[in-house]
Parts: C-alpha cells; sequence; structure tokens
C-alpha cells in the first residue's frame, strides 16, 4: 500500500490533507500489510482511532472488530464515523433487539457492510458473540481485531473490568492481527499488554514522547486561598476567554473539572453557576440518558465547564479545551496524564492544574490501605496493591514539593528522557515562588496532622519542642525494655485510666438496659387502656414496632373511615364506637399481615388512601358497608346511652327521608356535614315531637285528656323508679287536679342529659331551651336598654304574622319575646362557622410548596438550609390559615433574596 494511496484515502473518508505525524502515517503503512500484531502509544489528541480505521476501510468484504471499555467512548466514535458515511455499529447491552438482529444477519452474510463493528468487553464473554466470532473467522470476514485503551488490563485489571483480560482467547485458532492502542505505555504496562493480548514476538510498537509542550502544569493549594472557588473562577475565566468571535459554539473554548466523588462534581458545579460559569456534573449516580445529555450538551458548546469524575472523557474528541482542572490530587501519575492530555488536543496552548488539599489525599490513603489489607492473603493482589500506594505516593510529592519540573513526574514513569520543558510548568517558569508556596503549605498544614512524606521540621521553637521532643524525652527516659519503674508506672497510670473507662461504660450500659425495662412496662400499664387489638403482643410480633405508633395509625383511621361515613352514608346507623372498632378491625388486619415496620406502614397507608378516594367518589368503603357491630359482652349504663342515641340517629334519618327526600325527583339525602357532627349525634335543635335522651327518663302517659293537654307528672325520686320497678308505686293524677300553670318569673327546672341547660315552660304552646348563663347575665333584668329595643323589634314583627297571631288568641308576654330573641341569636351562632384549621402536615407541605420556586432558582445555598427553613416556618405559623401563611412566606422570601444557614425566620 503506497502512500499516495493512502492519503487519497485519507483525504476521501476522512477529509484531511495529509496525516498528523510522521510516526501516524508509518503505524497505518505497518497495519495496512496486516503482516504483525501492531502496539501503538501515543498522547491523548495525536490521531490513534485513525491508525486502525483507516485501514479498516481498505477490505471492503471485511469487518474490523473493536473492543472498546465505555459506552460513551463507543457512542462517540460511532458518531463520528456516520458523520463521514462510513458504516459503523455496536453490540453492547443497550443496543435493541431489532438492531441486534440486523447486525447479526449483515455480518454473517459473504460481503457484509459493517466496516467497524464496536463491542464491549462484556459482550466478548456471552455465547452469541463466540458463536459470531467463530462463524466469520472460519469464513475470513475479520480484517484487524483492536483493542482500544489497551492499558485497562495493566492499570485496572480485576478491579475495573475482568473481561478485559479475556481477550486473549480470541487468539485462539486464527491469525487475525490483533492492534493494541494506549496513550499510557510505561514498561510496566507494555508488558502487561503483551501477555494478556497474546501479541505475537515479532510484534511492531509506535510510540511517541509524552511531552506535550503546549500544556502548562502547575499546583495551588486551597488552604492557602482566600476563596478557592473564586481563585477558580478568574482561573476559568482566564482561559475561556477567546480573541477569536468567529468561532462557532461547538469550537468555542471549554474545560474539565475532575473530582474525587460525586458529591464534589455537584457542589463545585452549583458554586461555578453560582458565579455565572455555565456548568454541568457528570458522575456514575446520574441515570444513563442523564450522562449522554450532559456530554452532548458540553460537546455542543451550550455548556462551557463540566465538572466530573474520572468516568468521563475517556476517548472523548474535542479539540476545543483549553484547560483541565484537579479538583484534588490525581491517584497516579498514569491517570493523571491521561486526564489532563485531554487539554490542547488542537495543539494551541492550554492549560492543567491541580488545586491540592490533604482531606483528599487522607481519603486516598485510607482506601489504598483498605486495599492491600484485603489483599494480604493474595500475592498478586498485594503486588498491585502497593505498586498503586507507590504511584500514589509519587503524585503527593509532585504536589507538596518543587524539587523538579513538572513533566518530568511523565517521562520519569514512561522512562523516557527528561523533557525540555523551557518554561512550560510553573517550577521551570518561576521555582523560588513555586518552593515558598509549597513552604507556606506545609507550614500551615503542621498544626493541625503530621505529614506522610518526609519533610525537615523545626520543632525548636515549640514548648519542651512540642509533642515531639516530649516523646522523645520520653522514650530517652525509659529503658529500651522499658523496665524503668517511672516508665512502668506509667503504664499503670493508663491501664487504670483505661480500667476507669470501662467501668463508666459498664455502668452507662446497665442504665440503658433499666430504661429499657421500664419502658417495657410502661407499654404493658397503656395497652390496658389501649384501642388497638392484641395491644400488648405490639413488639414481639413486629419487631421494633411500638403501641403509639399503631395508636396514632389507628387515629387516621378513625379519622378517614368517619369522614367516608358521614359523606356517603344515607342512612347512619353507627356511632362513634362502632366505627372506632371498624378501624381497629383494619388496622389490625395490617398488624397480624407484617412482620416488618415499614411493610405494616406501607399496609395502612394503602388503607388510608383507599378510604380517602373512596370518599371523594362518594362511595362507602367496603368494609363500612359489610360491617356489623359488636353486641357488648356486659351491657352496662353507658352501652344503654348508646342504644338510645342510635335509635334517635335512625328516627331522625328515617323522617328526613320521608319528609325532605324524594327519590322519584332525583333529591338525594345529604346527612351530617362532618365527621364531628355524626359522632356528636344528632343536632340539638330537633324538630318538635322528636324524642330526646331525657324524655326518655320522663315517664309520660301514654293517653292524651280530652283536652289535648299532658298532665305533668314528678320526676322519678330513685333510680328503681327510673326504670319502673314494681316495688315502687306509680303516682297518677286524680281527676279533679288541674294542670298547673306556670308563671314566666317561676320556671320549671327539669334535668337534661348533660345538666347543663333547663328549660322554661310557660303559657305558650312550646319550650324554649336556653342556656344557664346566658339567661342569668344577658336577661335577668329586662329593663336593659338593649334588651327592650330587642324585645319591642321582636314583639312588632311577631304582631304582624297574622299566623302566629291566629295561633296565639293572648298577648306575648315579656318572657316570650325574649325566649325568641334567645333562639333567633342561637341559631345565627350556629350558623356561623369557625375557620378551618390547617393540620400541621398540610402547613408543612404549604410551607414547602411556596419556597420550592426560591429554591430551583437556587436562592437557598443548600438542601439542608431549605429543609432547615421550612421546618422553622412551618412550626412558627402552625395555628395560622392559609392566607396568613403565605403572606408570611411571601415578606420572608422578598426580604431575603439569598438564604443561608444564619438567616433568621
Amino acid at each position: 500500500m503506497t502512500t499516495n494511496k493512502l492519503e487519497e484515502l485519507l483525504k476521501k473518508h476522512f477529509k484531511f490533507d495529509t496525516f498528523k505525524s510522521q510516526l501516524q502515517e508509518e503505524a497505518i503503512i505497518q497495519i495496512s500489510k496486516r503482516d504483525d500484531d501492531v502496539l501503538v502509544s501515543m498522547p491523548t489528541g495525536s490521531g490513534k482511532s485513525l491508525c486502525y480505521q483507516l485501514p479498516a476501510l481498505l477490505h471492503s468484504d471485511k469487518v474490523t472488530l473493536v473492543f472498546s471499555p465505555l459506552l460513551a467512548l463507543i457512542k462517540d466514535q460511532i458518531d463520528h464515523l456516520t458523520a463521514l458515511k462510513i458504516k459503523a455499529a455496536s453490540l453492547n447491552s443497550k443496543t435493541l433487539a431489532a438492531e441486534r438482529a440486523a447486525i447479526l444477519t449483515d455480518l454473517k452474510t459473504n460481503s457484509p457492510t459493517t466496516r467497524l463493528l464496536y463491542v464491549t468487553p462484556e459482550q466478548a464473554a456471552t455465547q452469541t458473540f463466540k458463536d459470531l466470532f467463530s462463524n466469520i473467522v472460519k469464513r475470513d470476514r475479520v480484517a484487524y481485531i483492536v483493542v482500544d485503551e489497551a492499558h485497562c488490563v495493566s492499570e485496572w485489571g480485576h478491579d475495573f473490568r475482568p473481561d478485559y483480560l479475556k481477550l486473549g482467547v480470541l487468539r485462539d485458532g486464527n491469525k487475525v492481527p490483533v492492534i493494541a492502542l494506549t496513550a499510557t505505555a510505561g514498561a510496566e504496562v507494555i508488558k502487561d499488554i503483551v501477555g494478556s493480548l497474546r501479541l505475537s514476538s515479532t510484534y511492531k510498537t509506535f510510540r511517541t514522547s509524552c511531552f506535550r509542550r503546549n500544556l502548562f502544569y502547575d499546583v495551588y493549594y486551597q488552604n492557602l486561598l482566600d476563596s478557592p472557588y473564586e481563585h477558580l473562577k478568574a482561573f476559568i475565566k482566564n482561559c475561556l476567554n477567546s480573541q477569536d468571535d468567529l468561532l462557532s459554539k461547538e469550537n468555542k473554548p471549554c474545560g474539565i473539572i475532575y473530582c474525587r466523588t460525586r458529591e464534589q462534581t455537584e457542589v463545585v458545579a452549583f458554586k461555578l453557576c453560582e458565579m455565572g460559569i455555565k456548568s454541568l456534573c457528570y458522575h456514575a449516580g446520574l441515570k444513563h440518558k442523564e450522562r449522554l445529555e450532559y456530554q452532548e450538551s458540553w460537546q455542543k458548546g451550550d455548556y462551557p465547564v463540566i465538572c466530573a469524575t474520572i468516568s468521563f472523557g475517556m476517548g472523548v474528541d474535542k479539540a476545543s479545551v483549553r484547560f483541565v482542572v484537579h479538583w484534588g490530587v490525581p491517584k497516579d501519575p498514569a491517570s493523571f496524564y491521561q486526564e489532563s492530555g485531554r487539554a490542547g488536543r488542537d495543539g494551541r496552548a492550554s492549560k492543567c492544574r491541580i488545586y491540592y488539599n490533604r482531606t483528599d489525599r487522607r481519603a486516598i490513603e485510607f482506601h489504598l490501605a483498605h486495599d492491600l489489607a484485603k489483599a494480604k492473603h493474595k500475592e498478586s493482589r498485594k503486588v498491585k496493591a502497593q505498586n498503586a500506594i507507590k504511584a500514589f505516593t509519587k503524585m503527593v510529592e509532585y504536589c507538596e514539593t518543587a524539587k523538579e519540573c513538572r513533566h518530568r513526574l511523565f517521562s520519569n514513569h514512561f522512562g523516557e528522557p527528561p523533557p525540555d520543558c523551557r518554561n512550560r510548568c510553573d517550577i521551570c517558569r518561576n521555582r523560588k515562588e513555586v518552593e515558598e508556596r509549597a513552604h507556606n503549605f506545609l507550614m500551615k498544614c503542621i498544626q493541625f496532622s503530621e505529614t506522610s512524606t518526609t519533610v525537615d521540621v523545626d520543632f525548636s521553637d515549640l514548648y519542651e519542642g512540642g509533642r515531639k521532643g516530649i516523646a522523645d524525652n520520653y522514650k530517652a527516659y525509659c529503658d529500651d525494655d522499658g523496665s524503668n519503674s517511672s516508665c512502668n508506672s506509667f503504664e499503670m497510670e493508663q491501664k487504670a485510666k483505661k480500667q476507669s473507662t470501662d467501668l463508666i461504660k459498664k455502668q452507662f450500659a446497665l442504665r440503658k438496659n433499666s430504661q429499657d425495662v421500664s419502658n417495657d412496662t410502661i407499654n404493658q400499664l397503656f395497652s390496658k387502656r389501649a384501642r388497638v387489638i392484641a395491644a400488648s403482643a405490639t413488639s414481639n410480633k413486629v419487631n421494633g414496632l411500638t403501641l403509639p405508633t399503631r395508636e396514632q395509625y389507628l387515629s387516621k383511621l378513625v379519622e378517614v373511615i368517619a369522614e367516608n361515613y358521614a359523606e356517603c352514608c344515607k342512612n347512619p346507623e353507627f356511632d362513634e364506637k362502632d366505627l372506632t372498632e371498624c378501624a381497629a378491625d383494619l388496622e389490625y388486619s395490617c398488624f397480624t399481615a407484617t412482620t416488618t415496620v415499614t411493610v405494616y406502614r406501607s399496609h395502612c397507608a394503602k388503607i388510608i388512601s383507599a378510604v380517602k378516594n373512596k370518599t371523594q367518589e362518594k362511595e362507602l368503603y367496603s368494609s363500612l358497608a359489610s360491617y356489623v357491630p359488636k353486641p357488648p359482652k356486659n351491657e352496662t349504663l353507658s352501652d344503654l346511652f348508646r342504644n338510645i342515641k342510635k335509635q334517635q340517629m335512625a328516627s331522625s334519618s328515617s323522617s328526613t327521608t320521608s319528609s325532605d327526600t324524594d327519590e322519584s325527583s332525583g333529591a338525594k339525602f345529604e346527612g351530617f356535614k362532618s365527621a364531628k357532627q355524626l359522632l356528636a349525634g344528632p343536632p340539638k335543635n330537633l324538630p318538635k315531637g322528636q324524642t330526646t335522651v331525657t324524655s326518655f327518663f320522663k315517664r309520660a302517659s301514654e293517653e292524651e285528656d280530652a283536652g289535648g293537654e299532658t298532665p305533668p307528672y314528678d320526676r322519678p325520686n330513685n333510680l328503681k323508679s327510673l326504670f319502673g320497678d314494681e316495688s315502687e308505686p306509680e303516682r297518677t293524677p286524680k281527676a279533679t287536679e288541674e294542670p298547673m300553670a306556670m308563671t314566666p318569673n317561676e320556671p320549671e327546672e327539669v334535668p337534661d342529659s348533660d345538666f347543663t341547660s333547663f328549660k322554661i315552660k310557660s303559657s305558650a304552646p312550646e319550650s324554649v331551651t336556653f342556656e344557664r348563663g346566658e339567661l342569668n347575665n344577658e336577661y335577668k333584668n329586662p329593663d336593659l336598654p338593649v334588651a327592650s329595643v330587642a324585645r319591642e323589634e321582636a314583639k312588632r314583627k311577631v304582631e304582624e304574622d297574622d299566623s302566629v297571631q291566629a295561633e296565639k288568641k293572648h298577648k306575648m308576654s315579656d318572657s316570650e319575646i325574649d325566649a325568641i330573641i334567645m333562639n333567633k341569636r342561637r341559631d345565627k351562632k350556629s350558623n356561623e362557622k369557625p375557620a378551618p384549621k390547617m393540620k400541621k402536615t398540610e402547613v408543612g407541605l404549604l410551607v414547602v410548596k411556596l419556597l420550592t420556586p426560591a429554591y430551583a432558582e437556587r436562592r437557598f445555598d443548600s438542601r439542608d438550609t431549605f429543609k432547615t427553613t421550612a421546618r422553622n416556618i412551618s412550626h412558627a405559623l402552625l395555628h395560622k390559615d392559609e392566607a396568613e401563611i403565605k403572606q408570611f412566606v411571601k415578606k420572608f422570601l422578598r426580604n431575603n433574596q439569598k438564604i443561608t444557614a444564619g438567616t433568621t425566620v
């Protein structure tokens, strides 16, 4: 294959006039021959992908298999080839069934149209791919086996992608040439690649120098900066300040900020957005669709900065990256070289910076030590963990000292001669300034923690040499074997302190156990008066479930059941106790069907939601429709009262149905207005002739005299006469005895069921009930001006009413007018509904709803501040109505444009 032929294909398919470098051209020529395996080691952005993509087009009847580690990398490569009208496809876990079937059908033909097939290492381990590979190799339809990012077999190995190590089995039984490509190929890495992929002994290597002159490296320390985020903002603006305004949005300068954790990516992106720099976060915690969307937004230029973990960027081809920041220390020189190498792919000057801090360093050291402890029984993993610790130590030395050029970190790692830096790092540009900055950093860190690196620190200025001086004196004073009596006494003192500490812990444990016992005793006492069924077995049946929790759920069930019954029952027959027992049965069904607290809560919540839905649909809940009240075991006086009230409810509903409801005309029974009215029983203002509890105890005669008046009877004197005991004769009026007439000023007090009111019997045909306090306070003196005016007004209206005049043959007395006025006032008072009070949960939901727009506008500095503010406002407005709450929150947001942890409510 001649150079002219390759350049012709290069221009036709990839729109390039010449190759990027002489080494790239030589590698492509060697690969095109298909004589031997090839290892290509080039820096990021030097054109490694073209080394196998161009030769793949030379074989029109064969397909090139490319094994790539990341779906994002595969998508980027396929999109690039599709734009160039080169047919490429992928087999991975996200490939749809129809697309997979089409790919397999095409590859099984004699002349497949797919030039490049990208496969993940996990897909290569499936039986479907193994059968496909065997088929196309047998028919000689494979041009090359390409392993992209080949350093994965060495750098991450078992911990990253175990199936990467199994790609060597593809060499069995065939002579298809293997192309391995990587950007981080040190001596040990190359050795692992050759061994894992089973490259032939005569494989060809193409390597370039790791030194990239267009990249500038420096290090800054976060604890020396007054405001690290402001410093980062200034650095970003300096890098993104482009003089070329004619650049398209995709080609405008951009940058990457690598963070150690997912939380750091979100925090840094949020801070930059607050300061006016559009930023996105990218990490494995996001959904697959979100990651792709954020990556495309960054590549299109919609967002110039992306804050990401190390999972981002592998193989992402964007030439206009002007800076790469590491917000913390990288884990090893190889990954640092690859991640920072994503800047300046177009050859223009770019910057690579580390914002170093000891917190990230200690976190990584902890994980490395943990990995080493886990690998102590496996020699291979132990060696790997030790190598990781050595590599990280180099990075710590790179950040905390200013000994040599920054670029020498990479040349030493890859076994190359020292580079000709020429001021392409902060040390070579101004060594003295960098050394002073590193010294200040170390001095500031000493007062917090000891350094793990070897640093000569002078403790002579500290009192007695500081902790180190005291330790040295103690060591010198003691003998080598520790036999000195003073040392032994010191050890005995420490042992005594330990014994005292253990004793205190033991006493606290005993107190805790005794407290638990007392709590159990309290629960047993409360279980005797609990409303739930099987209260004493609560903690035994469901571990962690408490009796108060069950009572709370029962109260909520009673509430929703009562609401449903009041709204949907046409003929109410149940009272409060019946509804409570029905709710207790529902709660008990949840209690017996579960063994965990979570499932119990879930079952109760489902029932509550179902009852509420039925109430909204105006349908009676099934358990209420089929519920049969339980007969009392031993009927008591309270049970007797319950039966009487239930009879009143039944008679009230039946009279209302017969008089006010006409089913043929479509009228509906409205029932009681709320559950509270239902549980309270029938209304006080009963129609004329309605039976009351008081009238039950009055032994009225069933026979009326000829004049239509009911003779009065004496009240019962004791409990036996109350229930009609035959032992005490019943008093009957004499035939000659006249009914006693009562004057308005001499009322007869008749006990009522609750003994809070009495009736006044007058010559008027109706009896009017007065509240005791109202009569004594307001109408005791009928000569009061207000009472006189009201009496005259009422008298005028009564006299104008012909029907009343017909009924009342005599002139109305003052007491009768007072009664009419009192009834009107009481009716007006009963019709006035109090302002609805919001529940605690409703207040909280309303406050969160009102604060959410401000949270979406990023006016809260954190999520915790939003929660704390909402909680404080909710507690402060518990007894306020909806209008007051809205007004308060509106005023609070108007007075506080920025809400921080110190903002007062």
